[in-house]
């Protein structure tokens, strides 16, 4: 039996229209805070999937006929905006894209949950019904539990474990900076820095390359030096303030000989910021990336870094995921795939 939006009020204790304007995200007469949490929480609850054809009826579109035959996936960012000039996850994508049309199925939506209110990410999900939904990125508590309240079929994919009860297609980003930092002590290098994410999000995603950096270091009794370690989104213009600010803090003398930043953007950022302060690659300090996006061997000098298969997580994630749609596997899939050190141009070993 489905749920009214009568009955939501009812429960809320608040009017229908007021209801309809929390789920349709009207922000022409914005409910309180504390009205729309309310209402989420009841929707959640009673489980409110909205009529889609008669949404698109009152909008006047008459056009849409939905294929029950047709099955579709949904790719959902988590952790970046601009979704589709992020490298990193745009090959993701295209390996999701190009599995999704192998396998028959057709691609439901794609979209960037960042900065979204709950009912635009809750429309979003309920616009376009899915079989399942592919998740990219690392994501809040909240975010977690509305996808699994509201996405039936889910796996995640990226270089951080999630442990979160659904399947997984990871490339090791712990063992992935571990391999890059043990590679900068192969140099001779001891005094090496980090830029890059080093928080959890809220109890729920470690930043796993930033604890291999440390565990390496630990691992060889070099001690954790907080100056050589800059927290900045990941990002090429924080990774130039993170080297820029390490720069200016410690002076050139006193600088690591090398850095180790969480991805190539980060890295490419840095190394922008050694040169602007009048600094050499590799000559006054190496510096290694994760990621192996394609500028990262066009830059000068090319980038030695980690590479992650990065289509290959795409095209994985969507075998597992369409294996617990079309045979409903319960116990939750973890599936590693390798990464690789690429030796290139910006590091160097010591004297």
């Amino acid at each position: 039996m489905s749920v009214t939006l009568k009955e939501i009020a009812k429960k809320a204790q608040v009017s229908i229209s007021t209801v309809s304007r929390v789920i349709n995200n009207d922000t022409n007469k914005p409910a309180s805070k504390e009205t729309q949490d309310k209402v989420w929480k009841i929707v959640r609850e009673l489980g409110y999937i909205p009529n889609q054809n008669a949404r698109n009826l009152i909008k006047g579109n008459e056009s849409v006929i939905e294929n029950k035959n047709t099955r579709a996936i949904g790719c959902i960012f988590t952790s970046t905006k601009d979704t589709y000039n992020d490298p990193f996850f745009s090959q993701i994508a295209r390996g999701i894209q190009d599995e999704v049309s192998k396998r028959g199925y057709i691609l439901g939506y794609s979209f960037s949950s960042c900065d979204m209110s709950f009912s635009s990410l809750y429309n979003n999900l309920t616009a376009n019904p899915v079989d399942g939904a592919v998740i990219l990125g690392r994501f809040s508590e909240d975010v977690l539990n509305f996808l699994k309240q509201n996405v039936k079929n889910i796996v995640y994919t990226g270089v951080n474990y999630v442990n979160a009860g659904f399947d997984e297609v990871i490339c090791d980003g712990y063992k992935g900076a571990m391999e890059a930092v043990e590679y900068l002590i192969s140099l001779k290098h001891r005094n090496i820095g980090f830029i890059g994410s080093t928080k959890q999000i809220e109890n729920v995603v470690n930043e796993h390359r930033y604890e291999g950096y440390l565990d390496t270091l630990y691992k060889h009794n070099i001690p954790v030096n907080e100056n050589y370690i800059e927290d900045v989104e990941l990002s090429t213009a924080d990774g130039f303030t993170g080297m820029d600010n390490m720069i200016k803090k410690l002076g050139k003398e006193k600088l690591p000989t090398a850095i180790f930043c969480a991805n190539d953007l980060v890295a490419i950022g840095a190394m922008k910021a050694v040169y602007k302060n009048g600094l050499k690659i590799p000559r006054d300090i190496s510096v290694i990336g994760l990621d192996d996006i394609e500028l990262s061997e066009y830059v000068t000098p090319s980038l030695t870094t980690i590479k992650v298969p990065k289509e290959e997580l795409g095209k994985f994630a969507v075998k597992i995921l369409i294996d617990k749609i079309e045979n409903g596997h319960n116990l939750p899939v973890r599936v590693n795939v390798p990464y690789k050190l690429i030796e290139r141009d910006s590091c160097r070993t010591l004297d």
